[in-house]
């Protein structure tokens, strides 16, 4: 059996499959996501580390997510900027936005020396989607969407003639 490229093998720290997006770069920055399967918070430290523990991800310079379970009084959830200012309540929002449930997304960054001010935001963001996107979490309690469980609504604007 082969494996996507996307997705790394379950072994005994963390029994879920881990979707990743492609490396993005910008400016000498590079931006990394992964998203997998969250059945309770309490398990979230158990994946950090997991995760973290990867020889690929322990240069990163920044280590921000965030997760969403289902709880007996609703939806339970937890972010962290890994100093990047705002960036959990970003993550958090798109969790919410997309109807994922029982999910964590982790996005890493490798500073690389440029600043990228706003543009950092469509990183982070875009790399989190394509996670989320490839691990199909977005789909499961949106049947409706497209394959990809991303939704980008566009407003044109009216010529007048």
């Amino acid at each position: 059996m082969t494996c996507p490229i996307f997705f790394l093998i379950r072994n005994e720290d963390w029994p879920y499959p881990i979707y990743a997006s492609d490396r993005l770069r910008d400016r000498k920055s590079v931006f990394l996501a992964h998203a997998s399967t969250l059945p309770i918070s309490s398990a979230f430290p158990t994946f950090l580390n997991h995760l973290t523990s990867l020889p690929s991800l322990k240069r990163a310079t920044h280590c921000m997510y965030a997760y969403r379970t289902s709880g007996p009084n609703g939806p339970i959830s937890g972010q962290h900027d890994g100093a990047e200012s705002g960036s959990g309540d970003r993550l958090s929002r798109l969790l919410e936005s997309s109807g994922c449930v029982n999910v964590v997304v982790v996005v890493s960054r490798w500073y690389g020396g440029v600043k990228l001010g706003s543009d950092r935001w469509k990183r982070i963001s875009d790399v989190a989607k394509e996670a989320l996107a490839r691990g199909e979490f977005s789909n499961r309690n949106q049947p409706n969407n497209a394959s990809t469980g991303i939704v980008r609504a566009t407003k044109g604007r009216q010529r007048k003639k």
